[in-house]
């Protein structure tokens, strides 16, 4: 309710000594009356104040008065008659000067049913709130029974309520939506929605996040809505439990589709025209739980729409989708990350590889497996190894990382504590020789320094290691080990 309408309610013959128009539309959130000399304790912001006026004994009270309910964030006063016969000019100087709506009550009209009158059109204006949502929710629930999309239920609403809206779930895709999302407005929703204390949540970008479904983050999916202009209508609720009956069919379908493929195992589709990559990812760390596997598994699902899964006898969840090996893997790097605030001590390890032509599935599930176990040894909730194995190179990052430090340990182990005691930079030079495919002149202009001093560093490096740089075998495992060292040196 706004000061207007209590002055334009003809049972209560309010009667304007002053107010500009704008504050005539200030909100009402509460009518209380007054006359005690510091009406502070007494009165709250938006509320519209009853005064008799017994405070006022002369012309100095009613400025002094005045500031104090101005000050106290007050819609408006409501000054009676009945003490002077009249509604004294300073008392109207003082509304004026702390800009405050004034408005005079006649003497037969007692603030009592000022009161009254406010509580009834409040009481009303909640009935009408309900009936209106009741309504909107039969409408939404009778569009959902008449199998519109969730899509086109969101931007009927959405157009509705002037209002820009999102359905997208933990890992960030998005189920529906009125407009486009950039990655980095998806990344600040989704840390919102799986790390806020409580939801629903506003967004630093001013979008209001409600949770669809109950229970695990990870799982749910997550309704924005950005207001284009004022606050709208709390409709937000309503539709985002409407919008879960979406989700938990699309879960039941998923869930049943898991629970066939897992009690009638058939081999994956190995078509020879398509572009196959395997997927294997370990839990680590508490998270062998079934409910836990389910929630990973739908992760896993919500980051590659179109994966195929299954739970392999070591409990890995491994699974297949068309498309390119680094594609997926940057897919996943990205949009698990997303969940990994949520996943509350949970590590999650996997491993990438794509068929090759004319090779079976089962090499490329063999490799991705191998890369998952090497990723167990990164650090971080989420790790992502892709296993590339047509190169030494590659072979190499199939091995698990902690066998993979033991062999550079071993090779270059003594290269690393002489450098540490002497400061003799054989490390990088024997980087750079290896660079320049082991030309004398090529490093020793690389490192602006003497031929000879190349030569003596890499005798040294001979002596140290063991190995003959004239031999190709000796010299791939410098390289092997050197890339080992570098590459978990690097930062992530």
């Amino acid at each position: 309710m706004r000061v207007r309408d209590i002055l334009d309610a003809p049972q209560l013959r309010m009667r304007l000594l002053h107010g500009e128009a704008g504050a005539l539309d200030r909100t009402v959130a509460r009518v209380c009356a007054t006359d005690m000399p510091d009406p502070r304790p007494f009165v709250t912001p938006g509320a519209l104040v009853c005064t008799g006026l017994v405070w006022r004994q002369d012309a100095a009270d009613s400025d002094r008065y005045v500031g104090l309910l101005a000050a106290a964030g007050v819609s408006g006063v409501i000054a009676g008659q009945a003490l002077h016969g009249h509604v004294p000019a300073d008392v109207v100087a003082a509304c004026e000067k702390h800009g405050l709506p004034l408005l005079s009550s006649p003497q037969s009209v007692p603030f009592s049913r000022i009161i009254e009158y406010l509580a009834e059109q409040a009481a009303e204006t909640r009935w009408r709130r309900v009936q209106s949502r009741a309504d909107r929710q039969r409408r939404l629930l009778a569009s959902v029974a008449a199998g519109r999309s969730v899509g086109d239920l969101l931007t009927e609403v959405a157009a509705e309520q002037d209002i820009s809206a999102w359905l997208v779930t933990a890992t960030g895709r998005v189920i529906a939506g009125t407009a486009p999302l950039s990655e980095d407005e998806i990344d600040r929703m989704v840390t919102t929605a799986v790390t806020a204390p409580r939801l629903p949540a506003v967004t630093t970008g001013a979008v209001r996040l409600l949770q669809v479904g109950s229970g695990d983050r990870i799982t749910a999916w997550y309704l924005a809505l950005r207001p284009a202009a004022a606050e709208p209508d709390p409709f937000g609720a309503d539709l985002a439990a409407v919008t879960e009956l979406y989700r938990q069919r699309t879960t039941d379908r998923l869930h049943l589709d898991w629970e066939l493929a897992d009690r009638f195992p058939m081999p994956f589709p190995e078509p020879a025209d398509a572009a196959l990559v395997a997927v294997v990812c370990e839990i680590h760390a508490g998270g062998t739980s079934e409910d836990t596997r389910k929630a990973i598994r739908t992760a896993l699902h919500d980051a590659l729409p179109g994966i195929s899964t299954a739970i392999d006898a070591e409990g890995r969840i491994v699974g297949v989708v068309t498309g390119a090996q680094d594609e997926v893997a940057t897919a996943l790097r990205r949009r698990l990350a997303r969940i990994a605030p949520a996943l509350n001590g949970i590590r999650l390890a996997l491993g990438v590889s794509a068929r090759h032509r004319d090779e079976p599935l089962t090499g490329a599930v063999g490799a991705a497996a191998a890369a998952s176990t090497a990723a167990r040894d990164d650090e971080g909730r989420v790790s992502v190894r892709v296993a590339d194995i047509d190169s030494a190179v590659g072979l190499l990052t199939a091995v698990p990382g902690q066998l993979q430090r033991r062999f550079a340990e071993r090779v270059l182990g003594p290269i690393v504590d002489y450098d540490r005691q002497h400061r003799a930079e054989l490390l990088e030079t024997l980087e750079v020789f290896l660079g320049c495919e082991g030309s004398w002149r090529q490093s020793a202009q690389r490192m602006h320094v003497h031929l000879n001093t190349i030569r003596y560093r890499m005798g040294r490096v001979e002596e140290l290691t063991g190995r003959d740089l004239s031999r190709l075998d000796d010299r791939l495992d410098l390289y092997l080990a050197l890339r080992t060292i570098t590459s978990q040196a690097a930062p992530a």
